[in-house]
């Protein structure tokens, strides 16, 4: 028989016996085999290919977990290793007898299964799987919880979407996200919007803040799993009161130290973002992640870059119950980064 190196499979076992395994690769054999599941007076039987086998490994049979979950009309999403799953490969399996859509942005940019949430303590955990229909380079995504009168009883822009790269037409991803509320939701809604995602919180505090409200620019970090250089932007308003701003116009920029000069590298302006902000909320911008790219698409070379916003000193706004207006002064407690790059993060975030 034909020597297999196995891949991702379910076992079936055959014996009794387990298996300790002293290395990550196996030999096993093709098995030819005719699989029929029987369920619920239903027979479904399942059809195998050279790329699907069925696989016997020390006198056990196992098959591909892909068409396994699929006799039983389940979904399976796969994930790359990552920091968040402690090096580990994640198979998630669910099992719903309506995998359609459950949610769907209005312009059809993406569509949400396989949606659960779990409310605790004011605040509602979801999980759920994503899928991308078109382009979301750019766009960030909102997601709402709901009462029973379609109002809106929670925000949030702080979704983690699970997988090493940015995402793309076709992906089914796992996404998961908090979402503050004192009620609980009777169902949600999902935007997608050009770069200002918004978050409502009960109430919080943010040092980078020094006034009523204001920019936050954390600092950037290069993340490996991601292949990219990440950045935190947020314009935040911890008030108790919602305010009406003034257009705000945000360049961020990528620039290299050469001693006492800088190098422009990349730049980029963000979506003017204006009008009411919630009081005890936040809008997150979806700043572009950075491959260690050029505008020319050319890798650059290590060494010290600045990453910089630049951003008005000040910005005029006007404050619940009240008509007259007021300024913000010291916008942005900082407005730039300098970070180290280094030859060994640009082979491996380039490579």
């Amino acid at each position: 028989m034909k020597k297999f190196i196995s891949g991702l499979v379910l076992g079936i076992g055959i014996s009794a016996c387990s298996v300790a395994f002293a290395s990550d690769s196996m030999q096993a054999f093709l098995f030819p085999s005719k699989v029929t599941f029987h369920n619920n007076g239903v027979s479904k039987e399942i059809t195998f290919s050279s790329d699907d086998p069925v696989i016997n490994f020390n006198n056990k049979a196992y098959i591909p977990l892909r068409l396994f979950s699929e006799a039983l009309d389940a979904k399976v999403n796969y994930a790359l290793p990552s920091a968040s799953s402690d090096g580990k490969n994640v198979i998630d399996i669910y099992f719903n007898k309506d995998n359609g859509v459950i949610l769907e942005d209005v312009d059809g940019f993406i569509s949400i299964t396989n949606l659960e949430s779990v409310p605790s303590l004011g605040e509602v955990s979801l999980s759920a799987l994503l899928h991308v229909n078109k382009n979301v380079d750019g766009k960030i995504i909102e997601i709402h919880a709901l009462n029973s009168s379609k109002k809106i009883i929670g925000s949030s822009a702080e979704i983690s979407i699970e997988g090493n790269s940015a995402l793309k037409v076709g992906d089914t991803r796992k996404i998961t996200a908090p979402i503050v509320s004192k009620e609980t939701p009777s169902s949600f809604e999902v935007l997608v919007k050009d770069m200002w995602g918004l978050t409502l919180m009960d109430s919080y505090s943010d040092g980078m803040i020094s006034g009523i409200a204001g920019v936050s620019f954390g600092p950037p970090s290069v993340d490996l799993n991601k292949k990219a250089l990440i950045s935190s932007l947020q314009f935040k308003n911890p008030s108790d009161k919602d305010i009406n701003i003034e257009p705000l116009a945000i360049e961020y920029q990528i620039n290299k130290v050469n001693g006492e000069t800088k190098e422009a590298i990349k730049s980029y302006k963000l979506p003017i973002l204006k009008g009411n902000v919630p009081k005890e909320s936040w809008y997150q911008a979806a700043v572009p992640a950075w491959d260690l790219k050029d505008q020319n698409g050319k890798v650059i070379s290590p060494g010290k870059y600045e990453v910089k916003i630049i951003v008005p000193s000040t910005l005029k706004y006007t404050a619940e119950g009240s008509s007259a207006a007021e300024t913000i002064g010291n916008l942005a407690k900082f407005t730039h980064w300098e970070v180290e790059i280094t030859q060994d993060q640009i082979n491996k975030i380039t490579t």
